[in-house]
Formats: structure tokens, C-alpha cells, sequence
């Protein structure tokens, strides 16, 4: 068996029925978050967090731990945030998410992807599922680009175009209940 493993899995599965929501949210952010999409980092972005039902979390859980075929306690509520950011260069998390891998539902694009150094960056559509593995290096840069291509800011900043803005809802997930399908070969 390979010992290798991907940065990041698209598994073609999208939450659809939750599309509203998701708009909502993206106009909640940019409302009540000004400065919650940072150049060359992810923000938690706690006052959007703070207006989501307890009903749509738990939806979002029911959908994902079916389409994932995992029971619901994987996708604790202490471990969900919701996420703003603007391109990001290449970079790994490794020393703050040793031990998880995050779940990831896209709630707003623009015109940007996550990707590995070498992929080029393919836009995410509003409740895209995807996993990625915060230890091994990934980037969110401008469609068509490569995480290695996107230089790092080289100034602190805030991207104020809708279209180079990312907002997402993470569900970090203990490593053994999705190491297998990372593996490669």
C-alpha cells in the first residue's frame, strides 16, 4: 500500500438545497465582517457564526455525514467555524491542525480555489464539499493560477472585490476517521 497521500480531495458532491442560505450568509459577512477576508490568511468570522440556527447547523451535519458516510458526532459543533479569507499563498497548517482534517463547505468563491502547489485553481461552486489535509501545502488563489505562482502579501490587506473573496463553513474532523480517503494508490 502507497504511503502517499492528497492535499485535497473535490469529491463532487455539492449541498444545493442550502444555495439561499449560503447567499445569505455571503452578504452577512461582507456586512457585518468588512475586514473578514484578509490577504495571505483565513479569518473566523464569529459574528456570522453567531447568526446561524442551531436548525441549519445541524441540517448542514445531517447532509454531510450522509454524503460522507460518517456518523453525526464526527462534525462536532465545537468544532465548526465559519471562514473568510482573500487569496492565500502557499502554506501549510501543520503546527495549529496537527490532528484533524477540516470538512469544508463552500459558501461563496468568487473567483478563487484551493489548491496543492502544482494543480491550477479551479473556482468552487456555492455548497461544494471538500476535504482538505491543513498538514500538506495548499493555497487559495485566482482560477487559472497555481498555489506556487501566487506570491505572498507582502503588505497586510483586505480583499474588498466579491470576486477575490472565500467564505466557508469548517467542520474539523479527528484525522483517523478520514485518513483512508486521502491516501493515494
Amino acid at each position: 500500500m502507497s504511503g502517499r497521500y492528497a492535499s485535497l480531495l473535490r469529491l463532487d458532491t455539492r449541498l444545493e438545497r442550502h444555495s439561499a442560505e449560503f447567499e445569505a450568509l455571503f452578504d452577512a459577512a461582507r456586512a457585518q465582517c468588512p475586514d473578514g477576508f484578509p490577504f495571505d490568511e483565513t479569518r473566523s468570522l464569529d459574528a456570522v457564526r453567531d447568526r446561524l440556527t442551531l436548525g441549519f447547523v445541524e441540517a448542514l451535519r445531517r447532509a454531510l455525514g450522509e454524503a460522507l458516510a460518517l456518523p453525526l458526532e464526527v462534525f462536532s459543533l465545537d468544532r465548526f467555524t465559519v471562514q473568510g479569507a482573500g487569496p492565500v499563498s502557499l502554506h501549510d497548517d501543520a503546527r495549529n491542525y496537527p490532528n484533524v482534517y477540516f470538512v469544508i463547505v463552500v459558501a461563496h468563491s468568487g473567483r478563487l480555489g484551493i489548491v496543492d502547489g502544482e494543480r491550477r485553481a479551479v473556482r468552487h461552486a456555492p455548497g461544494e464539499v471538500l476535504l482538505l489535509d491543513p498538514r500538506r501545502k495548499h493555497a487559495l488563489v485566482p482560477e487559472g493560477m497555481r498555489g506556487a505562482d501566487w506570491p505572498c502579501a507582502r503588505t497586510p490587506g483586505f480583499a474588498r472585490d466579491p470576486d477575490d473573496q472565500f467564505l466557508f463553513l469548517d467542520f474539523e474532523v479527528p484525522r483517523w476517521r478520514l485518513r483512508e480517503r486521502f491516501r493515494l494508490g
